[in-house]
């Protein structure tokens, strides 16, 4: 978005196997490969790594992974310089080893580096203390850190002792001409809709529940995974199979129809750093009904949709009738959109960052 409007942009992307993993043993690897792609210099390697994972847990092979991911980026770095220079910023969307890779590259060649963090390993235990650890002093050295959502630099405070006050938010952005404002004509069925991987975390169990209490209606669950059958066979015990549709996996380019069919969004996720689907739902017109799982509690505003807590199911049931009987100004919700994560407003938020860097 930025070479749109006269800057140069470049991505360093590089890739590793992990042992074990499939990847490591049968997984194509390559060198640094430079190429221009859609206005942009685009660096990137695939290495296998040289020390398994489960050794990693001992400092000195721990160190060796690290410093193995810092010599191929350096590398990396330096294909691109041939190309382009020396850049004026680098900027991780990374938050563990993006961040690692950026910060060696930055203090080798002495440029301001931004962190805009995203992931949700930390919160969830993913990363063990080691990796906090490292994390922790990765960012805490940055020049300017970024969080996608107010909930997720709570966590980096009381997980990485970072202060929530270091984060400035700069949330995701979507392009909103790929989701036309389509307000949904009145009709005798009320459909909901939603989409995610059926994985626990994304709470489809709790909607279900919730479901089989609401008055009439539909619901379209978009999305695959290993909790499908299960869901499938919850949907049978509860007696609403001929109230609930599994759509399988959705194209993204085919995320804006799935809008347009729907009445209302609901999502009922255990917990999010952001909710991309949530502004997509709502730059096409339709009220959500969301739980009070992170990045949604920045998204959703009174004119928005209903928020409730994570695993209520009465109190999710409650909200879908309520938001259903509710009389909502859709052009409010896209112009809510259009105000906070368009591309132009994120590129503006993030050039002001950059300008103050430099």
């Amino acid at each position: 978005m930025f070479a749109e409007v006269g800057h140069q942009v470049g991505v360093i992307y590089p890739k590793f196997h992990d042992l074990p993993s499939k990847g490591w043993l049968s997984g194509t690897t390559h060198g640094v490969r430079v190429s221009e792609e859609n206005g942009l210099t685009v660096v990137r390697a695939i290495q296998r790594m040289k020390q398994p994972g489960p050794l990693q847990r001992i400092p000195i092979i721990y160190r060796a992974a690290v410093k193995q991911r810092e010599r191929l980026a350096l590398k990396m770095y330096d294909a691109y310089t041939e190309v382009n220079g020396k850049p004026d910023i680098i900027h991780a969307k990374c938050t563990m080893w993006g961040a690692i890779l950026a910060r060696a590259i930055a203090e080798r060649e002495g440029i301001p580096w931004v962190v805009t963090v995203g992931a949700s390993i930390f919160a969830r235990g993913i990363a063990g203390p080691r990796e906090r650890v490292t994390a922790s002093k990765t960012l805490a050295a940055a020049t300017y850190l970024a969080s996608v959502s107010n909930s997720l630099a709570d966590d980096f405070d009381r997980i990485l002792n970072i202060p929530k006050t270091s984060f400035t938010l700069v949330p995701n952005m979507i392009d909103i001409d790929n989701f036309p404002f389509t307000p949904r004509q009145k009709n005798n069925e009320f459909i909901w809709g939603y989409m995610a991987n059926m994985v626990a975390d994304k709470g489809h169990e709790t909607l279900l529940h919730a479901f089989a209490l609401v008055d009439g209606g539909t619901l379209q669950l978009a999305g695959d995974g290993p909790l499908r059958g299960r869901l499938e066979k919850l949907v049978s015990e509860l007696g609403i199979s001929d109230r609930v549709s599994f759509s399988g996996n959705i194209q993204r380019d085919a995320a804006p129809q799935f809008f347009q069919s729907i009445d209302a969004f609901v999502h009922p996720s255990r917990y999010e750093t952001f909710g991309i689907v949530l502004v997509e739902a709502l730059a096409t017109g339709r009220p959500v009904v969301a739980t009070r799982c992170g990045g949604p509690n920045d998204i959703v505003r009174e004119q928005d949709g209903i928020l409730v807590d994570v695993d209520d199911v009465d109190g999710l049931a409650s909200a879908m009738n309520a938001a259903r009987s509710h009389q909502w100004d859709y052009s409010t919700m896209r112009a809510g959109v259009e105000e906070r994560y368009t591309k132009e407003i994120i590129r503006e938020q993030l050039l002001t960052i950059y300008d103050s860097l430099i």
